[in-house]
């Protein structure tokens, strides 16, 4: 009988693919040992010099046919005739490169029982297998099957060599992290770790990781408790410092590991900057700045350094050292690498048409420095330099900000308008641009109006009714604003600021107490130790007649987030119970944080205090 050969011609590319894809299997997967020569083999000096031998395929015939009609299959869109054909080649064969293809070819095609599929018997051919655990553990992650993961993690961990093995514990956190049920994740890092958890493997990397963890997963005990026995085994271990820093704001008392760390000649410069961020975030400013100090003598080419430590000068009105603290990155503009790699360069001293980040940042930062100066046009001028072709959202909101001040509002309108939109997020980061430019301007009404436009545009967008909702409460519109927030509830319930902002101005108001405690406990639920929720609670309680509660609420509010709201809320409370030089000791720094904060204000003209 006659055999036909099939007219490949249409699909000659996909063939093409299949070949060379089956060639570098032949040659890698079934390539035939090396043997060493003869001695009488081997040549004379003066000889020429020998051919290396040929490495044939150690491939038969059938397995040949196979593979090829398997990527044949693949490539013309029959990924499960594929997986089978590759599946049955690698059980047969036990070759780990025939099952990576199975369960390559199972993932292409989003098919991840069959992917896991056969990653199990990949783990069952070749027990010894590291890619076999590592694909089987990445799958058993992506489908969620969380009751499979702490055996395939272990056994991950004990085939990967023992110096490396505190590096595959330290990613533990970070593999799980899309794992939605944190406990979960918590309890597979606890058992994949064990044996790195008890001697004689214990290792400081084990119990770092189950200290993260249990952090993501919001048990402060568990989490301290890893990271006390990880400081305990390494005290310089960073990844023990950055918890520490991550902890602080739940447990204050981990800032003293930080400090303990910083202090050692070793200190991971990582962990200095993460506590000055820390620092900077909890508005510390004067203490982030000697950290930053530390980091830019020690690694004065890094630009981000310089950048921080300008900005937390800026807001210490250090405004000589701020700019002084720029000038490394301003020199980036005298070189070619202060252009992005593919930015053409203009003629004359025009600005490429893309920045480094790093000198776009410090333009800006320089901007601040001017403003702060009262030299409004060469903010103006800097801004400029910052962003040349007027499309950055960010940029381009400061600069409308400064004509806001000079009451120049239709044109500092013109130009948020006037950014070009990429993408429909684009839109609605614009509307809230210019609706929050407005608010500085005190248009309430013309910011409403814009949020207005805005929320008939994108019905659905959250933040947008959100926002219109706080111009509604702006307005005395109370029974929209309620409308609108009960709205937002429902399009994002996971979302505390709404539940937060109802239930604050209910208890603002007075009215429906019993029925503001749910909402603002609901948004505390959902953002736990959040100090403005905690605020609004802790006002709530004092409205309620609740003194001691308001007082203990507040204080954990202030000390947590000093800011001029809490200030306002906090110093009030003090001075109804006659703690009087204490409540303006607090206002006075409010007025420091925030002069113009309007709760503050309202406080003290209606108390008739000059704190």
């Amino acid at each position: 009988m006659p055999v036909h050969t099939p007219a490949f011609t249409p699909a000659m590319p996909a063939l093409r693919t299949s070949l060379l894809a089956l060639a570098l299997l032949c040659h890698s997967a079934w390539a035939a040992p090396d043997k060493p020569a003869p001695r009488s083999a081997i040549p004379a000096a003066s000889a020429p010099a020998a051919k290396p031998p040929v490495r044939n395929s150690a491939m038969d015939a059938p397995l040949f046919y196979q593979v090829l009609i398997a990527e044949i299959q693949a490539n013309a869109g029959d990924p499960g005739s594929a997986y089978q054909l590759y599946l049955d080649a690698a059980r047969r064969h036990k070759n780990g490169q025939l099952f990576q293809r199975a369960v390559e070819v199972a993932l292409r095609a989003r098919a991840g029982e069959q992917a896991l599929t056969a990653a199990k018997a990949w783990r069952q051919a070749l027990p010894q297998s590291r890619p076999a655990a590592e694909f089987t553990s990445q799958i058993l992650i992506a489908l969620g099957r969380t009751n499979e993961l702490a055996a395939a993690m272990r056994s991950l961990i004990q085939l990967t060599p023992t110096l490396q093995q505190p590096q595959v514990i330290s990613t533990l956190p970070r593999n799980l992290s899309r794992l939605s049920d944190k406990q979960a994740a918590a309890r597979i890092i606890d058992e994949a770790t064990a044996p790195w958890r008890t001697r004689p493997l214990e290792q400081a990397e084990a119990w770092a990781a189950s200290s993260e963890g249990w952090l993501r997963a919001a048990n402060l005990d568990k989490a301290r408790e890893g990271l006390d026995r990880a400081i305990a085994l390494n005290p310089g271990l960073p990844v023990a410092g950055l918890l520490a820093i991550d902890l602080m704001k739940q447990a204050p008392a981990t800032e003293a590991i930080v400090r303990k760390q910083l202090q050692r000649p070793d200190a991971s410069p990582v962990v200095r900057l993460a506590y000055a961020r820390q620092l900077t975030l909890l508005q510390r400013y004067s203490e982030a700045e000697p950290q930053l100090e530390t980091l830019v003598r020690d690694q004065p080419d890094q630009m981000g350094h310089w950048l921080l430590l300008a900005a937390i000068r800026l807001e210490l009105k250090k405004l000589d050292q701020a700019e002084a603290a720029l000038q490394p990155v301003l020199a980036l503009a005298q070189h070619p690498q202060g252009r992005a790699p593919d930015a053409p360069v203009t003629d004359g001293n025009k600005v490429a048409t893309a920045l480094n980040p790093d000198l776009e940042q410090a333009y800006l930062l320089m901007a601040q420095a001017a403003d702060l100066r009262g030299k409004t046009q060469d903010a103006l001028d800097w801004m400029e330099k910052a962003d040349p072709r007027h499309e950055k959202l960010l940029t381009q909101s400061q600069r409308a900000r400064l004509l806001i001040r000079q009451g120049r509002i239709a044109e500092a309108r013109a130009i948020i308008r006037a950014i070009p939109e990429g993408e429909p997020r684009d839109a609605v980061l614009k509307f809230q641009a210019e609706a929050q430019i407005l608010r500085e301007a005190r248009q309430w009404q013309e910011a409403y109006d814009v949020l207005r436009e805005a929320t008939q545009r994108f019905p659905e967008e959250s933040d947008l009714l959100y926002d219109r909702a706080m111009m509604a409460e702006r307005l005395r519109r109370f029974d929209e604003m309620e409308r609108l927030l009960k709205t937002v509830m429902q399009l994002a319930p996971d979302s505390p600021n709404a539940y937060n902002a109802l239930g604050y101005t209910l208890a603002d108001r007075g009215v429906r107490l019993d029925e503001a405690r749910p909402l603002i406990e609901r948004a505390l639920a959902l953002r736990p130790g959040d100090p403005f929720i905690t605020d609004s609670l802790g006002w709530l309680e004092f409205r309620l007649g609740r003194i001691d509660e308001a007082l203990r609420l507040l204080n954990q509010a202030w000390t947590a987030r000093p800011d001029a709201e809490i200030a306002a809320h906090l110093g009030e409370v003090l001075w109804t119970q006659g703690q009087t030089e204490r409540a303006r000791d607090i206002w006075r720094q409010g007025l420091q944080l925030d002069r113009d904060n309007e709760t503050l204000q309202q406080v003290l003209q209606r108390l008739n205090v000059k704190p």
